[in-house]
């Protein structure tokens, strides 16, 4: 390696590592101050709803979450967008790494933005509708979509968390699909297999092809929407005690993404999503940030984000993962996701982290009610 590409490599991930800073500080700060600003305008009997101790407090304070989020994302996208070719780029090189190349991010950009957006959104309202609506059909307890789905069955009714967890579907689908491929006519062409030729075509079809113009299937697809949709319910169902599902999404982010995204300026093999990686990065650290903003007033139990602010945090960490890592290891998360999902069904996660003392203790950290 020689030395300009050397020099390259550390601007850029100087460059990724400033914007994932600023984007999860800045979030976190500008949270907080609306929290102390209009926290105290928020208690609403319709946003009143009794914790885990039955005390009344806040229950949607993620609203705060999805703001933040929102705007963040929006205006990181709009001034990348705005630099002048060339201002912006990532650095790659050949196999012999003697190749120094530099792209437009303009269209991953837009498409990597208004795929965040549509999952902060879409999982906020969801989740908004669930809070605000869901003990008005008796349902509030249920967790997962098993849960949501039995809980369905005996009211004999379309339950909100039952909507929730459909409608979830739909957004990670919409999500997927315009974060990793942009335009569906171009996804429908990456789709085509030869005639006859099932054998070549299964890596393809099972998404861990060597062809980048190749690598887009229904397989693939469905691999993205399942680990979207399973992150956000993993944070679902550790948001039961204050902190625990934001202290997930912070780990989850400084131990899985921000790495990639340090790496991915200059990681040979991955030069068409080293931008992305780093764009979704700053994206989830923005929206983890929010809700870290609001950990220390959780953790004095004034509020709780409840499935407004977890949910589409826990979509948003789960599609800037799939967007990170290759498929190999989307399978691994994608198996670790459902085992611990369907494990859900029958232990209680609170009692497992009880009983191992290292996370019992990162569990009550910060909260003066559970020590």
């Amino acid at each position: 390696m020689t030395l300009v590409p050397s020099l390259a490599l550390i601007i850029n991930t100087t460059q990724a590592g400033a914007l994932l800073g600023a984007a999860f500080s800045g979030s976190l700060l500008v949270a907080a101050l609306l929290w102390r600003w209009f926290g105290a305008s928020m208690s609403r009997d319709r946003w009143i709803r009794p914790n885990y101790r039955g005390q009344p407090i806040v229950a949607v304070s993620g609203l705060v979450v999805l703001v933040v989020g929102l705007i963040a994302i929006a205006i990181t996208a709009a001034v990348v967008v705005s630099l002048p070719e060339g201002e912006w780029h990532w650095v790659v090189y050949a196999p012999d790494q003697s190749v120094l190349l530099a792209r437009s991010p303009d269209s991953a950009t837009i498409a990597g933005g208004i795929a965040a957006l549509v999952l902060l959104g879409g999982f906020g309202w969801l989740g908004y509708r669930d809070d605000t609506r869901g003990s008005t059909d008796g349902q509030a307890a249920a967790s997962g979509f098993a849960g949501h789905l039995r809980q369905s069955l005996r009211q004999r009714a379309f339950t909100t968390g039952l909507q929730k967890a459909l409608g979830g579907f739909v957004v990670a689908t919409v999500a997927v699909q315009i974060a990793l491929w942009g335009d569906p006519a171009e996804a429908r062409h990456h789709a085509g297999m030869a005639p006859g030729d099932w054998l070549g075509a299964l890596p393809h079809v099972l998404g861990v092809g060597t062809d980048p113009d190749a690598m887009w299937s229904l397989m693939a697809l469905a691999r993205g929407v399942l680990i979207v949709a399973l992150s956000a319910n993993l944070l679902n169902l550790l948001d039961r005690v204050p902190g625990r599902a934001a202290k997930t999404a912070v780990a989850w982010w400084l131990v899985a993404l921000v790495p990639a995204a340090l790496v991915a300026p200059g990681s040979a093999g991955r030069f068409d999503l080293g931008f992305e990686v780093t764009e979704w990065a700053v994206w989830a650290g923005a929206a983890v940030g929010a809700s870290a903003g609001l950990l220390r007033s959780e953790l004095a139990e004034q509020h709780m984000q409840g499935d407004t602010g977890v949910n589409p945090v826990g979509a948003v960490l789960g599609i800037a993962t799939v967007v990170a890592y290759p498929a190999t290891v989307e399978w691994v998360l994608l198996a670790v996701l459902a085992a611990v999902n369907l494990a859900s069904e029958r232990w209680s996660f609170g009692r497992i982290i009880d009983a191992v003392p290292p996370l019992r203790w990162l569990d009550r950290l910060g909260s003066p009610y559970r020590r």
